[in-house]
């Protein structure tokens, strides 16, 4: 069988053309606009400027600490202490939470809510427990072989070689004391292998959003700043 190809010329015999109007308007299409206006109005609001950073603060400035996980650590037993206080008349004697939770950075300059849900994503609780002294000791262990940045307030923390030094609110711990400790709900439950924090002598649940505490803090507060200050050290 043989093929073969021709040349083929195509030749346009007629145009027709259409007039098509523009208008400088468009119509509102009210049924999309109530499904999208929710959500606009939404990241309209997480854009707005809370307050400024007077440095960058990161989670991996330091080793055993951080510019960030200070000031969130601070930040959030300063809040929550007065709520634990009305509903039990106690003070929390310092506040853990976990290195993993903190996944952004604060950049030097303006902070939005937009900020915080990058910084903190998941939607955590505030909790206290009350721990007694053995389980402080876990505690303290734990964060000796974790050696990473894990948040911490109002405890600092020496270790060197095989001794462990910690000093709670001022004084020295006290293995035959309880303390309450603020923490999250996830690690509460054991999150981050914490088990140190289940079966506690007492909890209770601030029913406070960890994110919606920082963001109220900065936006009353306006200004922020935080520093290494050597609350958890380790002597070679």
């Amino acid at each position: 069988m043989t093929t073969s190809c021709k040349e083929v010329t195509y030749i346009i015999k007629e145009i027709k053309v259409n007039n098509i109007k523009i208008a400088d308007s468009l119509s509102v299409n009210n049924e999309l606009e109530s499904i999208i206006s929710p959500f606009r109005d939404e990241i309209k609001e997480l854009e707005k400027v809370i307050g400024y950073s007077n440095e960058s603060l990161s989670i991996r400035d330091g080793e055993l600490e951080s510019t960030l996980g200070n000031l969130i650590a601070d930040i959030l037993i300063e809040e929550c202490n007065p709520v634990f206080n009305d509903l039990t008349t106690k003070n929390i004697d310092f506040s853990l939470f976990n290195y993993g939770g903190i996944r952004g950075t604060m950049n030097k300059g303006n902070i939005t809510q937009h900020d915080l849900f990058t910084i903190m994503p998941f939607q955590n609780i505030a909790i206290v427990v009350k721990l007694n002294g053995n389980k402080i000791l876990e505690l303290l262990e734990y964060l000796n072989l974790e050696n990473i940045a894990h948040p911490i307030s109002g405890i600092s923390i020496e270790f060197n070689q095989n001794e462990i030094k910690a000093i709670i609110n001022g004084k020295d711990f006290n293995i035959n004391k309880s303390y309450y400790v603020l923490t999250s709900n996830f690690l509460q439950e054991g999150g981050d292998k914490m088990i140190f924090f289940k079966e506690p002598e007492e909890l209770h649940d601030l029913n406070l959003n960890i994110r919606d505490v920082l963001i109220y803090h900065i936006a009353n507060k306006k200004m922020i700043s935080s520093k290494l200050d050597n609350r958890i050290k380790r002597i070679k």
